[in-house]
């Protein structure tokens, strides 16, 4: 068994090296509840400094690969050391995001729980945040927040239940494809909810522009 200090961030956190955004953000949630002090499952097993150590590798780890560039860079070094193949890493043009089990797929707990999720995983990644302070949403803003998060149109069309043409009609700024401003305002709250966004907010903003 290695020791801590021998494990890699993707190793420490117990995930794929294609992990998406999402994944990693759950990952290390589950791991930082099992070794906080207040967890009775490690609380016997380690002291007060070893749980210490082990929390402030995992905050490292998360840091490094919830951050695209830090990320890239942490992989570019692991493919140096022959630990990572060229090709492995996280791609999230190509990875689509299995948040729900087939049995799973309607249930309404499930997406409420997917929902909630990505609203932690909104109200702390500063490129989002950055993009939420944008008095006007384009469908390129729009793509680039969904993009962070690791979901893809497949997901939210499922999620939401709307074609994902009329989706990617929104992300494209293509508003005649969509039947009609009232479809257009429906279609843009179900695509916020789904990846945990103000549904109102988003909506009034994006439309702004159509408005002026």
């Amino acid at each position: 068994m290695k020791r801590l200090g021998d494990l890699n961030f993707y190793e420490l956190l117990e995930v794929a090296f294609d992990a998406s955004p999402f994944e990693i953000h759950h990952a290390y949630q589950e791991m930082y509840q099992l070794y906080h002090e207040d967890s009775l499952a490690s609380y016997s097993f380690f002291s007060r400094e070893e749980r210490e150590e082990i929390l402030a590798k995992l905050d490292e780890a998360y840091s490094t690969l919830i951050d695209e560039k830090k990320r890239s860079h942490y992989d570019q070094l692991l493919i140096e050391r022959g630990i990572l193949e060229e090709g492995m890493q996280y791609q999230r043009d190509q990875k689509t995001l299995s948040l729900m089990s087939n049995s799973k797929r309607s249930s309404t707990n499930a997406t409420l729980r997917i929902r909630n999720k990505l609203k932690v995983i909104v109200s702390s990644n500063p490129i989002i945040q950055e993009i939420l302070t944008h008095d006007v949403l384009s469908g390129k803003d729009l793509k680039k927040i969904r993009d962070e998060l690791g979901v893809s149109l497949e997901m939210i069309a499922e999620m939401a239940k709307v074609r994902i043409v009329f989706l990617r009609a929104i992300e494209d700024d293509q508003f005649e494809k969509t039947p009609s401003r009232m479809f257009l305002k429906s279609f843009l709250k179900a695509y916020a909810q789904c990846i945990g966004l103000d549904a109102d907010i988003v909506a009034s903003r994006y439309l702004k522009r159509i408005n002026d």
